[in-house]
């Protein structure tokens, strides 16, 4: 048996571990690629109906809605006077066909559509494929009100980001009084954040069990502060321009993208079990942290979330007191509730 030389050895001896190696992250790499086809697939299909009023926007609104009903009267009437008159609008439905949304969205010139399972990814991606001229997609849910204003401020401090430079935007969100990272930035411009504290606890950012997304009694007290919410939305709106940076998972009832990092991410991710929430937005969080795009929030732009699950029997107790304050009137404005007074909903 030829001696070979202790070059040729070394080489030979490392070269089948390497080839191993090499045809290991070949296999997986084919596999990872058949995974991604078969979840793009998955995250498309299945059975809806939709009622197409679309008029080739490049700006799509989507709104979740159909488990609510009790918000509508604060929330959808405010999808109908705050929403662009250029932006094409549709009404979504999970696991459900709503008679009432449906009415609302033929008298509105909305589309309309429901998918039979309960999939709130699913119904996302096939009202955004349905509408293929939109590059910019406002997503919202039926518990967000949303002010004057809204869609403007955020597609300019979109662009406003990139223009800058310094971050390549994921989504960017209005500050949100009742959410685990925008609700300190709110208590901040307020000037009420000692107060908070005094009573809630430190000023924690995250994306639930904190005060802010857990506790019912937090929730009352950032809406007894967020009165008058018009007045609060305008002085924001006309202040200075400002964003942060979200740092953390983070609560996408009302955001702003484009098109493009849906396309690229493959759409909303849908998983079961059916009824199952936040997929989607652990699904973008998550994309947006692996490709470096910032998830912005706004501070010109202001939002209320009624409330998150464990908060939503001690805000519904409250909501007679609340929907005075946050109702407009017959001519689309808000009511003309003094600036110093806050709701009693104690």
């Amino acid at each position: 048996m030829p001696v070979l030389p202790p070059s040729d050895l070394s080489s030979r001896v490392i070269s089948g571990p390497l080839r191993r190696a090499r045809g290991a992250l070949l296999e997986r790499s084919v596999v990872e690629r058949t995974l991604d086809r078969a979840s793009r697939r998955a995250n498309l299909s299945g059975r809806f109906e939709l009622t197409d009023r679309s008029r080739g926007s490049d700006r799509l609104a989507i709104i979740l809605a159909g488990y609510k009903p009790h918000l509508w009267e604060l929330t959808l009437t405010r999808f109908e006077r705050f929403l662009p008159a250029d932006v094409d609008v549709c009404v979504l439905s999970a696991g459900r066909r709503v008679p009432e949304l449906e009415a609302f969205a033929e008298r509105r010139g909305w589309s309309y559509l429901s998918t039979r399972g309960n999939y709130l990814s699913l119904v996302q991606n096939l009202a955004i494929r349905a509408h293929p001229a939109a590059r910019w997609i406002y997503k919202f849910d039926e518990d967000i009100l949303i002010t004057e204003g809204l869609c403007e401020t955020l597609l300019d401090a979109y662009g406003r980001v990139r223009a800058e430079g310094r971050y390549w935007p994921g989504f960017v969100a209005p500050l949100i009084n009742v959410n685990g990272y925008s609700y300190v930035p709110f208590l901040e411009y307020q000037g009420i954040a000692d107060g908070y504290v005094q009573r809630f606890g430190p000023l924690t950012h995250a994306s639930g069990q904190i005060a802010a997304t857990n506790d019912g009694e937090a929730a009352i007290w950032l809406w007894q502060h967020s009165i008058p919410f018009d007045e609060i939305a305008a002085r924001m709106r006309a202040a200075p321009f400002q964003y942060s940076t979200v740092p953390h998972k983070f609560n996408i009832g009302a955001i702003l993208l484009e098109r493009s990092l849906w396309e690229r991410i493959g759409g909303f991710r849908v998983r079961p079990p059916a009824g199952a929430l936040g997929v989607d937005e652990s699904h973008l969080c998550k994309a947006c942290i692996q490709l470096s795009r910032a998830m912005l929030v706004s501070h010109n732009a202001f939002a209320g979330h009624f409330a998150f699950g464990p908060q939503d029997a001690a805000m519904r107790a409250v909501l007679p007191q609340l929907t005075p304050h946050m109702t407009l009137t017959a001519d689309g404005e808000p009511p003309p509730w003094r600036s110093d007074h806050a709701p009693d909903m104690t």
